[in-house]
């Protein structure tokens, strides 16, 4: 009777093993089946970020085809500006003692300088440097820009009539502490005062309506020259957030004057390691943009 009993017992026990194997096998071809689905995701996956890559290398090499072929636009445009305005400079250069002329003449020698200053942006990697350094005095570089500025105060499309006739006769200190004079590599020499121009315009341009106030200081240290321009209105946090951090996407409502004047000065003090920066105080309504020239500025290759 016993014998039958653990029989009976180890066929139950048998049968218990059986369906835990079972149940078990089951989970296993479950398990089995996820592993098979992730791997399929991972396949997949793998296989459209490969194509991505390659979309993006291919549309990484066609957008730069498209910008050598721009700058070969603008170098050939610029060439025929350079000719055009150069007999331009040689007529008017012969009646400099009309002042108007005279104006007219400084005005359009910038826009040779500016033209050059292009045409070796765009070749910079394939010029030969003279090694030789030219050398500049940051506050007669501001003195003489802020007069430029009042030159052609139009083209600063202010607000108002008004607020075009307070800047205009609105008075710029320009104060200075040690020496103000750095010296740059020759060929660029003429990038400085682009830079501090398009600044102080903008700075201008800022200003309060009512009361409009921009003051510029110049401040040696042991390495660097600081030059820090103020006006009384204070830049939106976008617009200094894009200078700031380089950021691609444009502030929302940037006028199209001041976006291409402050592309341009990113462009050289990146070029030229110049450590600028915007601050802007919302509460007392006021912004400052500090530039650190370093003495003696050297344009390397990259």
């Amino acid at each position: 009777m016993k014998v039958e009993e653990n029989k009976e017992q180890r066929i139950s026990d048998l049968e218990r093993e059986i369906n835990r194997l079972k149940i078990e096998l089951q989970n296993t071809r479950l398990r089995e089946i996820e592993k098979e689905k992730n791997l399929n995701n991972y396949i997949r996956e793998l296989g459209e970020a490969k194509q991505f890559n390659v979309g993006s290398l291919l549309r990484e090499k066609e957008l730069q085809t498209q910008a050598e072929s721009w700058e070969r636009i603008v170098d050939e445009l610029a060439h025929s500006i350079n000719t055009d305005v150069y007999v331009a400079v040689s007529a008017m250069s012969k009646f400099l003692d009309n002042p108007k002329i005279k104006k007219a003449s400084y005005h359009t020698k910038q826009i040779r300088d500016l033209t050059q200053l292009l045409l070796l942006y765009l070749r910079r990697k394939d010029v030969t440097y003279s090694n030789e350094f030219a050398e500049l005095d940051l506050q007669e570089v501001v003195q003489q820009q802020i007069e430029l500025i009042k030159d052609g105060i139009s083209t600063l499309r202010l607000s108002s009539d008004e607020h075009q006739d307070l800047v205009m006769s609105m008075k710029i200190p320009v104060s200075k502490s040690g020496e103000s004079t750095i010296s740059i590599t020759k060929e660029f020499v003429d990038a400085i005062p682009l830079i501090v121009k398009d600044l102080i315009r903008n700075a201008m341009k800022h200003t309060s309506e009512d009361d409009p106030k921009v003051e510029v200081s110049i401040n040696e240290t042991a390495n660097f020259v600081e030059m820090e321009i103020f006006n009384n209105g204070a830049i939106s946090e976008k617009l200094a957030d894009w200078f700031n951090k380089n950021l691609m996407d444009d502030p929302e409502n940037m006028p199209k004057s001041s976006k291409v004047g402050m592309r341009v000065v990113k462009k050289w003090v990146d070029l030229l390691k110049i450590e600028t920066r915007y601050f802007r105080d919302e509460e007392s309504d006021t912004t400052k943009v500090r530039l650190n020239f370093a003495k003696r500025i050297q344009y390397e290759k990259d």
